[in-house]
């Protein structure tokens, strides 16, 4: 049987990010990354709107519109991008440019919002993302127990 505390999320912990290990075998760094916060689905949903408004106002008659939720992928990676930069990443390691430069935060969550180009990178932050909200559902229940 299954106890509720197996599903409860910890906020705090969430909220505040942790270092997660990404990438392909032979290319990994690390982002701290926090998990899904209300801010950042609230935020994506915002930019999904804005998106469908602008593809909408742009349609030429007889085009079909879009929603939210029904956004062309291409736009709804650039959405994506924007608000895993705004509200899930907190730092960036190990991952460097060409020339062997550091890539910094800064230039890390530019890099997102630039889906068509580095569209991998926000792969890699959707996994950082949902890794860390997996750790910390249940951490409560379980420290208890232990």
């Amino acid at each position: 049987m299954a106890s509720i505390g197996a599903f409860r999320l910890n906020k705090d912990a969430i909220a505040e990010g942790e270092w997660i290990e990404v990438g392909a075998d032979d290319a990994k760094f690390e982002i701290r990354a926090r998990g899904a916060v209300s801010a950042y689905r609230d935020g994506l949903a915002a930019l999904r709107e804005e998106a469908a408004r602008k593809h909408n106002r742009k349609a030429r008659g007889g085009e079909t519109a879009v929603t939210p939720d029904r956004l062309p992928p291409t736009i709804d990676d650039q959405c994506q991008g924007m608000a895993l930069a705004d509200h899930i990443v907190l730092d960036v390691r190990g991952l460097d440019h060409d020339d062997g430069k550091p890539v910094t935060v800064e230039e890390y969550r530019a890099m997102l919002r630039d889906a068509e180009t580095y569209g991998m990178l926000i792969r890699f932050t959707v996994e950082a993302a949902i890794a860390v909200q997996m750790r910390h559902t249940g951490q409560v229940e379980k420290a208890t127990k232990n």
